[in-house]
């Protein structure tokens, strides 16, 4: 998305005169459920929740899609990759392409979060802990996602809150600066884990995030990782038809 994209993105949101909730459509974009957990419950909570889908995170194959599956409401599958060095997120990125809507690499140390927002491959940077100005400006142009899970606020208290929402605002100034892609999720491996979109932007609220923002990153974020991952993809507003 180009930065002229991200900036009328916001303002539509931020100008439009009914609820920005019903607006546009809204997806759980990082759902990870639990062994012995049924999707389709997960998915009936998502859709009574007001969420229009979700990205499911699995090991291996697409999950299936079965009729007890809500009407309406998307299913997009993801791959999580977990790496311990940068040759191997190069790697297994490639390994995946074409094989998943969505792919997603945990963060956490400067050289992962590096190969990660450096790869034009990867969609969602997940758990990146503190980015900086360069890694910032990578994600922006490369168009990779930097996530902000705000399970890591809700299964938290005292100091390693505070932690957390120091971090957040400081990755939250920096995604304005360069105008980076960046989804919110709770992260769900259970029915009891999804929130409602008005309480995921109150959570978001808590280190410095507007309610518009909250919004864009449930959905056109949503929106965008998944067109540019279809065949007829083939550049930001530009597609076969």
């Amino acid at each position: 998305m180009t930065n002229a994209c991200y900036i009328y993105e916001l303002k539509a949101l931020r100008n439009c005169n009914v609820s920005v909730f019903t607006k546009k459509p809204l997806y759980e974009v990082h759902v990870k459920p639990e062994s012995g957990q049924s999707l389709e419950q997960m998915a009936a909570i998502a859709k009574r929740y007001g969420y229009a889908g979700m990205i499911v995170a699995t090991d291996a194959c697409k999950p299936e899609i079965t009729d007890a599956m809500p009407s309406d409401f998307l299913l997009y599958h993801s791959t999580e990759l977990n790496a311990q060095s940068a040759t191997q997120v190069r790697k297994k990125a490639q390994l995946l392409h074409g094989k998943t809507d969505c792919i997603i690499l945990r963060g956490g140390s400067e050289t992962i979060n590096r190969a990660g927002v450096e790869n034009r491959l990867i969609d969602i940077l997940s758990s990146p802990k503190n980015i900086n100005h360069v890694l910032a400006k990578l994600a922006s142009n490369n168009n990779v996602a930097i996530e902000f899970d705000l399970g890591a606020i809700i299964h938290t208290e005292g100091s390693e809150r505070c932690r957390v929402l120091s971090v957040y605002r400081n990755n939250l100034k920096l995604v304005r600066k360069y105008n980076v892609l960046f989804g919110i999720t709770t992260t769900p491996v259970s029915c009891y884990d999804f929130r409602a979109p008005r309480e995921m932007a109150a959570l978001a609220m808590l280190f410095g995030m507007k309610r518009e923002e909250a919004v864009y990153a449930m959905s056109v974020v949503p929106r965008q990782i998944i067109e540019q991952r279809s065949l007829n993809f083939i550049t930001a507003g530009v597609k076969l038809v």
